[in-house]
Parts: C-alpha cells; sequence; structure tokens
C-alpha cells in the first residue's frame, strides 16, 4: 500500500516521523513531503520516498506566501503520485489531499487528518484565526477519518463538526529502537530539558525559580529563545550543559542513562498546550525518568495518577522541592 503523508516539521523528530517509522515498519510504501515549520529562512521543503530524498526545494522568508507555496507544492507532488492512503498531519496540511481528490478527481482511497495538538488564537491574529479555525472545519468535514492525540481535542474538534463515528483518539507515543529498563539512582539536584525553547514551555520561569537547587541542568533541542536561556544560566551560575539541535537517537540515548528530574512545565502562553499529549513527558517515562510539569495537559493526570513524576498547580518551589526529594526516595 502507497501512502503519502503530508507534514510541516520544526526539524526535531515528533509524532509524523514516528507514524512513517510505524507505517514503514509494517511494510507499506510511505511518500512524504515534509515542509518547515513557522521559520523558513534558509530551510528546504524535502520530498522522499522510503526515506529516501526524491527532491528538494529551497525556501526562503516570505510570510504567509510561504503557506501558499507550500500548498502548490504540496498539490503538485500528489497529483504525480500513485496514492492509496493520503495523511495530512494537520489541517492545512489535509485540504492538499481533499482537493486533489474532489477537485482534480484523484484516486485517493482514503483521507486522513492526523490532528497535532488543537490550536486556539494560534496566530492572535483575527482574520488569520478565522481562517485557520475554517480551515479546520472544512478539513473535519472532508476526511474520511480524524485521528486526536487526546481527548480534550477530540471534544473540541466534536464542538465544532466533527462527526463521531469518524473519531478516533491515539495519544502520541515514540519509537524506541533499543528500549531499555534499569534501576536508577536519581540525582535531586540533577534536571534536564528536552525540546523547543520557547515561552509556552515554560522553561525560563521554573529555571528561574529553581535555580538555587540545580545542580547540573542539561538543555537538548533548539527554538527561538534558545541564546536567552543560556544568557539566564549564566547569570544564575547553573552548572549548564547544552546541545544543539542533536537528533532524536541522541536524545533517547542520553535519557536512558540521566538519573535526574525532566521538566515539562507548560503554561498556557499558547492556547495548544491545553490540548497537547507532549511527546517530551513520553520520553521521559519510557526512559526512565521522573518528570515535573504543570497541570496545564491533559497527560499531567496520568503522571499525578501513576506516580510518574510531579505535578504542580502553583510553581511554588518549597511544595516542589519537598515532593522532589519524596519522589527521589520512592523511585
Amino acid at each position: 500500500m502507497t501512502i503519502f503523508l503530508l507534514t510541516h516539521s520544526t526539524g526535531i523528530k515528533g509524532p509524523g516521523d514516528f507514524l512513517e517509522d510505524y507505517l514503514l515498519e509494517n511494510g507499506n510504501s510511505v511518500l512524504k513531503l515534509q515542509h518547515p515549520l513557522d521559520n523558513y529562512r534558509n530551510k528546504q521543503t524535502i520530498f522522499t520516498k522510503n526515506k529516501k530524498q526524491v527532491s528538494l526545494y529551497n525556501r526562503s522568508k516570505l510570510s504567509v506566501i510561504n503557506y501558499i507555496i507550500d500548498f502548490a507544492i504540496s498539490l503538485r507532488c500528489i497529483l504525480f503520485q500513485q496514492i492509496d492512503i493520503y495523511i495530512g498531519a494537520n489541517n492545512f496540511d489535509t485540504i492538499p489531499g481533499i482537493v486533489a481528490k474532489y477537485v482534480f478527481k484523484k484516486k485517493i482511497k482514503k483521507i486522513i487528518y492526523f490532528a497535532s495538538d488543537y490550536s486556539e488564537d494560534r496566530f492572535k491574529n483575527k482574520f488569520l484565526d478565522i481562517l485557520y479555525l475554517r480551515i479546520e472545519k472544512f478539513a473535519l468535514q472532508y476526511a474520511d477519518y480524524v485521528i486526536s492525540n487526546t481527548q480534550r481535542a477530540a471534544n473540541k474538534r466534536i464542538s465544532i463538526g466533527l462527526v463521531r463515528s469518524k473519531n478516533i483518539v491515539i495519544p502520541n507515543g515514540i519509537f524506541l529502537q533499543k528500549p531499555q529498563f534499569k534501576n536508577k539512582k536519581i540525582d535531586a539536584g540533577s534536571f534536564i530539558y528536552i525540546g523547543n525553547v520557547t515561552k509556552e514551555h515554560g522553561i525560563f520561569q521554573i529555571i528561574d525559580i529553581f535555580s538555587s537547587y540545580i545542580k547540573r541542568l542539561v538543555i537538548i533541542g533548539q527554538g527561538e529563545e534558545w541564546e536567552k536561556l543560556k544568557v539566564l544560566t549564566e547569570k544564575k551560575n547553573i552548572p549548564s550543559e547544552f546541545y544543539f539541535k542533536k537528533d532524536h537517537d541522541f536524545v533517547i540515548k542520553y535519557l536512558q542513562e540521566f538519573e535526574g528530574f525532566g521538566f515539562a512545565p507548560y503554561n498556557m502562553f499558547s492556547k495548544w498546550t491545553y490540548y497537547s499529549s507532549p511527546i517530551k513527558i513520553v520520553e521521559y517515562i519510557s526512559c526512565g525518568v521522573p518528570v515535573i510539569t504543570s497541570d496545564v495537559t491533559e497527560l499531567a493526570e496520568k503522571v499525578e495518577k501513576d506516580g510518574l513524576g510531579i505535578v504542580y498547580k502553583i510553581l511554588d518551589k518549597g511544595s516542589i522541592k519537598k515532593n522532589i526529594d519524596t519522589l527521589k526516595i520512592l523511585w
């Protein structure tokens, strides 16, 4: 079976990549078109077949025009390929498949909207946010199946028109090439953060508050606030290790050996966090790293229920430190 997967990506391995791995592991042929996410400067759109590059398009920073270019490239690639199943990794990425099937009469058996986090007020621009909602509703109407990664996201989509019979909830997971489970001696002064360094990920606030407790801090990722975070750790005299844009194998191997706590301090700066299913939390848990996370995400409920870490409602260093000491003994 030939499956066409369309995604936008920051470059950090995510749900679309794990889905590609799963599909290939199960004997499918996968055509994948990956556009840059948000930042297009000096980036590329890459088209692959079974992870081998077919073509590459150099991109530039052209504001909203990039979305038009994305659509044109996507539609062209779809129309010139034989496809059984089409998967769009967000609402915008689902539209080219719908247009190809219903406007250009392209033979596609099923269209799947592989929905990521639902995003309210994504652009913080009234016109763009209204347009985004209309695209969402259009994708919900014409996709054969809609996969949400949390029940919260599914409920929201149902409230704006998703037919329940098309709804499937699959939380984000990860694919471990070499699973490793061993006892660890957790160090109460060691902390790690993996992923994008941005305002909504809340890393600045928790480091600022916890600076006196942190004896070792490891940051693996990228993001618009990367250099600013370096400045903060230097200002606070926090012993830190920064690993920029490392691949997923590096991240997993590091976590499997790491004996400390994993930060996942999501906040509500952007509303998508409320509907999210954070991969970093799953990666921490799967590698034996207890989590310190806010109560913002749906996954926080499982962390608290199963004793997989510390969940806080208010970022109070005294109570969290007490829980760290307790969890270190129990882990």
